[in-house]
C-alpha cells in the first residue's frame, strides 16, 4: 500500500510527525557536529557567505 493514499487518523498523524520532527533535529544535531569537526580540525569554513549588496544607485 502506498502510504499517501491511506487516512491517518488525527493520531497517527500527529505520532508521525513527531517522529519525523525527531528524525530532522537528530540529521540537524549531526550536519551540525560535522561542520563543527570540520571548523576546528581542518580549519575549513562550510558556512556559505552573503552576497553583499552594492551600495551603488541605479
Amino acid at each position: 500500500m502506498d502510504k499517501s493514499k491511506v487516512e491517518l487518523t488525527p493520531e497517527q498523524s500527529i505520532k508521525a510527525l513527531e517522529k519525523e520532527l525527531a528524525d530532522t533535529k537528530m540529521k540537524a544535531d549531526f550536519f551540525e557536529a560535522v561542520v563543527n569537526v570540520l571548523e576546528t580540525d581542518y580549519g575549513v569554513s562550510v558556512v556559505k557567505k552573503r552576497k553583499r549588496k552594492s551600495s551603488r544607485k541605479k
